[in-house]
C-alpha cells in the first residue's frame, strides 16, 4: 500500500536517514518506525526512565553518600583512580 508523505521536513528527515544508513528511503522509515514502535510498547519511554532513574538515585544512592560529599565535583585524581588511571596509564 502506498504511502504519500506531505510534509517537506518528513521528506527532508527520511532522506538524510536514508542517505546516512546506506538504505532506501523506504527501507530507513520502515526501521526507525519499528525502532519506535518497540520503544512504545515496551514501556521505555524515556521521561519515565528518567523519572525513575531519578527516583531510584533519590532514594538508593544518595542516601549512601556522606552529606559533605553531595553535590561536590570530583577531582582529577579522584577521576583516575575510580577509572583505574595511574601514572604509567591503565
Amino acid at each position: 500500500m502506498a504511502m504519500n508523505i506531505k510534509n517537506a521536513e518528513v521528506e527532508r528527515l527520511a532522506r538524510d536517514v536514508a542517505t546516512l544508513s546506506g538504505e532506501s528511503k523506504t527501507q530507513a522509515v520502515r526501521r526507525a518506525l519499528e525502532e519506535r514502535k518497540r520503544r512504545l510498547a515496551s514501556g521505555g519511554q524515556p521521561d519515565r526512565r528518567g523519572v525513575r532513574l531519578l527516583r531510584f538515585l533519590d532514594r538508593e544512592v544518595w542516601p549512601l553518600l556522606p552529606r559533605k560529599a553531595r553535590g561536590r565535583p570530583l577531582s582529577r585524581a579522584q577521576v583516575d583512580a575510580i577509572l583505574g588511571f595511574g601514572p604509567e596509564g591503565v
